[in-house]
């Protein structure tokens, strides 16, 4: 007859009788808390009131292991699948797995696991007989992981832990390389704390993370820099107001197209050669600007800086690309456009949006204070009368007002713009012509929030308008490679 009915009950007998053996100030629920049966040092294991085939069981402890190195976790070297009613452990190493642990799966771990076939098991123990229990305590003391290699699927994990574990990192810590003028090697590259975990990576450049490189940085930069990735199908959705801007350029102008906050460049990547042409983009945070270099750095008509120099680094950002500047402002690799009458101007970007009274600064002791606060461009605006106090609030308004106020010159110039629809609808920043819009889910930006954040197409014309209708997209699977779900159009 079966000892146990409910596997809870048998998990949980099981823990009571060897934690005291092997960790006995380890509580159950740490041992639980990625969703799996448990990891116990250098184990993972897995629980059934029987086990009736192996393989199937083996490859649902595969992809928890799976799991645990997507969310930058080590992977345990010892699997243990334990039978509780017949008291039995089959153990495995993982290493052999590894193919399979750097894959993704969807769904739940134990469903659509038969037809598996795994290799031998390493060892069979039978807890009841002293012997073999001894000899598994000494199995659940070891402390050993496989080591995984890094790739886009889990980069955001191990550095959300890098950064748990180093709270004083910086970006160049984790993911710097030896190329360019600055050259820290960082801990993916050279592990030191995670040297037990992960192989080195081996990638020349950072290039492969470019849709991540937000999600990249640092716990402070991030709410400092506010930089939020653009989906790509969103990204390739918004082009259409890109065209309908540059339909409105006079004949026989120029036209350019500026990004000040490109990142790594998503926002231009479905451009053809001859709009690429048209662009000049740059991105403040350093290692976004060493892939938006090599990633399109060939093809656009210029980069803010254009080379890197030996002063290019400044403390992870770059020099001369700070958009909220007046070096920036003043640039006169820009200007020259600005100035020129028979040359239309189109910005076409995703601002940063950052909000310095979060939690974050606030545990990091960092306060309200950030240097956008301090920025020219703030300096500038505050002296605007018609700005509402609470615009100033949001990082993302710094962009939109300055677009207006040194850059938007002409009636045919065009503002495409991603952001919260706030600074028009509640704050007044602007009162533009509106020409057509987008709606998407903010979720899908590489944050947590359902949300609406507007593309707009914004005309450099005075207008006073009450309402405007935009079409709402969603998208159908994950924010990187989603297909585009149109909703129903809502008012603004």
């Amino acid at each position: 007859m079966d000892k146990y009915t409910l596997e809870r009950d048998g998990q949980i007998d099981f823990y009571k009788v060897f934690l005291p053996r092997v960790k006995p100030d380890l509580d159950i629920d740490d041992i639980l808390a990625d969703n799996n049966d448990g990891v116990l040092n250098g184990n993972l294991l897995e629980f059934k009131l029987h086990v009736t085939d192996l393989n199937t069981v083996l490859f649902q402890c595969i992809k928890y292991l799976s799991a645990l190195r997507v969310k930058g976790k080590p992977v345990p070297a010892n699997i243990l699948i334990i039978d509780l009613n017949a008291a039995a452990v089959w153990e495995y190493d993982s290493a052999p797995y590894l193919q399979y642990i750097e894959r993704l799966y969807s769904g739940g771990a134990s469903k659509d696991n038969s037809g598996f076939v795994g290799g031998a098991v390493k060892r069979a123990l039978h807890y009841d007989n002293p012997l073999d229990a001894e000899a598994l305590i000494k199995v659940l003391k070891e402390d050993n992981f496989t080591k995984i290699h890094i790739d886009e699927n889990c980069v955001v994990g191990w550095a959300t832990s890098f950064y748990r574990l180093v709270p004083n990192a910086r970006k160049e810590d984790f993911l710097g390389d030896d190329t360019g003028k600055h050259k820290t090697i960082g801990e993916i590259r050279r592990p030191v704390h995670f040297k037990d975990y992960i192989y080195p990576y081996t990638g020349e450049t950072n290039v492969k993370f470019n849709y991540l490189m937000d999600a990249l940085n640092d716990f402070l930069q991030k709410k400092n820099l506010g930089a939020f990735y653009t989906p790509e199908p969103y990204a390739e959705k918004s082009l259409e107001l890109v065209r309908q801007a540059i339909a409105r350029v006079p004949a026989g102008n120029d036209y350019v197209i500026i990004d000040r906050c490109a990142g790594t460049g998503n926002l231009e990547s479905h451009f053809t050669d001859e709009e690429m042409q048209h662009c000049i983009v740059s991105t403040i945070e350093y290692y976004e600007y060493k892939v938006l270099q090599e990633l399109i750095g060939a093809k656009v008509r210029h980069i803010i800086p254009p080379i890197e120099t030996a002063d290019t680094f400044n403390a992870g950002l770059v020099t001369g690309a700070d958009a909220l500047s007046k070096e920036y402002i003043e640039n006169p690799v820009i200007r020259q456009y600005i100035d020129d009458p028979n040359c239309t101007i189109i910005l076409f970007e995703n601002p940063p949006y950052s909000e310095t009274t979060s939690i974050e600064h606030q545990k990091r002791k960092a306060g309200k204070s950030s240097g956008w606060k301090n920025s020219f461009v703030m300096q500038e605006m505050r002296k605007d009368r018609t700005v509402k106090g609470s615009a100033y609030n949001d990082l993302s308004n710094l962009f939109i007002w300055s677009a207006f106020k040194y850059y938007l010159r002409q009636s045919t110039d065009s503002y495409i713009v991603y952001s919260p629809v706030k600074y028009w609808k509640a704050q007044r920043l602007i009162n533009k012509r509106f020409l057509d819009g987008f709606a998407f889910n903010r979720r899908h930006f590489h944050t947590n929030i359902d949300a609406c954040i507007m593309c707009a197409l914004w005309s450099n014309e005075d207008a006073k308008i009450d309402s405007f209708k935009i079409r709402a997209y969603d998208l159908a699977k994950d924010g990187s490679g989603g297909v585009l779900r149109s909703l129903k159009t809502v008012a603004a």
